[in-house]
């Protein structure tokens, strides 16, 4: 693949995303930042020490943008979620592409007016919404192990997400005060179904359970469901942000080294098949060998002759681990931006749609309608 030519980005918030973002741009080569748009006073501080125009609002840079006093090729939307369809579809008209940040929208049905938008015009402008995991040097490794065959048919998986946080995290804000959406589904599961959903294929159902409820908020801390992907595979999930345990993705994958410790490598996600299965970080694959099987006791008698079943012994395989550790000097931010780049040159089309950016939030809508319903929900 032919190297795309630099990119003029502009950042729009110079929150803490936003400023995540403008270091990225400013690091790649293949990469300009050419301008910030923020309203507060920090936005023009933050502009002047990076050397790039600040401007009040998208409406300001779009205008300076017509009337060729800045060229602009993409923008990275990291604004309140609130703001997200808004801005995206500003960008749409003008013919910007535009990566948004996760979730695109906070709810499917404001979801729904980007779609049209992007069908207005023909999908010439390009939206990426910024799963950032999607990049990550594990989840790489583990996609291209599902998708080169080796598992055989997928039959299901299982994962979790559990952590303990802390009262600054919990007793605070929109967290405490909000009955709906200050939970964990909403603020958490966001990340792990679209990953869910990458893995495996778009999900046909859902059914959420509740679990216990320990510091007295109107909001769910635990829960699990079950699953059910159209491919026919099926998954169950434990998620929890009040268990005190290492087995969560930031820390499995090191991904936050804030949460790592002991929790590095610790295996999250497993998924099965009928020739092998995989698990999540530590990418070993366990199958039957098909040359020179090794009975588990020699008094198994096998007549007919096969030999990938449970009296024989599994073999590992680490071959993804070694394509991870290839990787992992490359922070999924950086896969992410160059990826949006060569959207932004057209040689890619968008890893995370403004479509399946809707279908993740919709599947987080539908976990919980599930668990305030008690039924199942289908997508």
């Amino acid at each position: 693949m032919t190297s795309p030519k630099p990119a003029n980005i502009a950042i729009v918030g110079a929150g803490l995303i936003g400023r995540r973002h403008i270091q990225h741009v400013r690091d790649e080569p293949q990469a300009n930042l050419v301008a910030i748009v923020e309203p507060t006073p920090a936005g023009k501080e933050v502009a002047s020490s990076v050397g790039v125009p600040c401007y009040a609002s998208v409406d300001d840079l779009l205008a300076a943008h017509e009337r060729g006093e800045i060229r602009i090729d993409g923008a990275i939307v990291g604004t309140p979620t609130h703001t997200h369809i808004q801005l995206a579809i500003q960008f749409i008209k003008a013919g910007v592409h535009v990566l948004v940040e996760k979730p695109v929208a906070l709810t499917a049905k404001e979801g729904e007016a980007l779609m049209e938008a992007l069908k207005a015009f023909d999908g010439k402008t390009k939206v990426l919404v910024g799963q950032h995991r999607r990049f990550n040097p594990f989840i790489i490794a583990l996609k291209a192990a599902l998708d080169s065959g080796k598992l055989g048919t997928v039959l299901g998986m299982q994962g979790t997400w559990a952590v303990r946080k802390g009262p600054s995290e919990y007793y605070t804000g929109w967290h405490a005060t909000r009955s709906q959406g200050g939970g964990t589904i909403s603020i958490n599961m966001i990340h792990d179904m679209d990953l869910l959903r990458h893995l495996m294929g778009d999900m046909e159902s859902v059914f959420c359970l509740e679990g216990n409820r320990t510091r007295g908020l109107e909001v769910e801390e635990t829960g699990g469901f079950v699953m059910k992907f159209k491919s026919g595979a099926v998954g169950t999930f434990f998620f929890s942000d009040a268990a005190a345990s290492p087995f969560c993705f930031e820390g499995a994958t090191g991904e936050n080294p804030d949460v790592v410790g002991k929790a590095y490598g610790r295996d999250i996600y497993h998924v099965f098949g009928t020739k092998g299965t995989i698990s999540l970080p530590s990418l070993l694959l366990h199958y039957y060998p098909t040359q020179n099987p090794i009975p588990v006791s020699n008094s198994i008698s096998n007549k007919a002759g096969q030999t990938d079943n449970w009296l024989f012994r599994m073999a590992e395989d680490d071959e993804y681990a070694r394509m991870a550790a290839d990787l992992v000097d490359k922070p999924p931010f950086t896969l992410q931006l160059r990826h949006f780049v060569r959207v932004v040159n057209g040689q890619e089309e968008p890893n995370c749609s403004a479509e399946e950016g809707w279908k993740s939030v919709r599947a987080v809508e539908a976990l919980t309608e599930s668990m305030v319903g008690r039924e199942e929900v289908r997508l």
